[in-house]
């Protein structure tokens, strides 16, 4: 009888200790997500300021003699040209957001830009260190054994009780 309390508190034992020496290993990514592209080309403007009317004065009887000469073909061709703007916002662990502008004749003609989302991959493995178990055979029509034993990480130590004796033993775990 004092032999069956002794297993029960063996195997009690070994169930308590085999539950609470676990490691863990932590593993984490930073995955990139499919690339979100979109241009916008048809701008209409909310609100149109107007700065004011213009005055003109006239004075007949002065002459301006230092009058800057205005060059038409140059105000045009600058007018017309079209201007590419470039500029990467921001590029770091929440992912990289770069725009693009096109401006022509004073307003944006087109707006793209280019998203590319990085989210964060934690992988959480838990591995028992102290591992029990239980174990009973029978052999032919010969004898019949029980044991058990416990893995200290892949090592592990058994014993077996048979009508014969007692059995001790190494293993491991591949």
């Amino acid at each position: 009888m004092k032999s069956i309390i002794l297993v029960i508190i063996c195997v009690f034992i070994g169930f308590v200790v085999g539950r609470q020496t676990i490691q863990e290993k932590v593993i984490t990514k930073h995955v990139k997500g499919e690339t979100i592209r979109d241009t916008i080309t048809n701008f209409v403007p909310d609100t149109v300021y107007l700065t004011g009317e213009l005055e003109y004065k006239y004075k007949r009887d002065t002459i301006y003699r230092d009058v800057p000469v205005v060059d038409r073909d140059k105000t045009i061709k600058d007018w017309n040209l079209v201007r590419d703007y470039r500029k990467t916002l921001f590029d770091n662990e929440f992912g990289k957001l770069s725009v693009a502008l096109s401006v022509q004749y004073n307003e944006l003609q087109k707006l793209s830009y280019s998203f590319t989302p990085i989210h964060k991959e934690t992988t959480i493995t838990k591995k028992r260190i102290f591992e029990p178990f239980v174990s009973a055979s029978y052999f032919g029509n010969v004898t019949f054994s029980i044991g058990g034993g416990f893995f200290y990480h892949d090592l592990g130590f058994r014993t077996e009780y048979a009508i014969d004796g007692l059995n001790f033993g190494i293993m491991y775990k591949f």
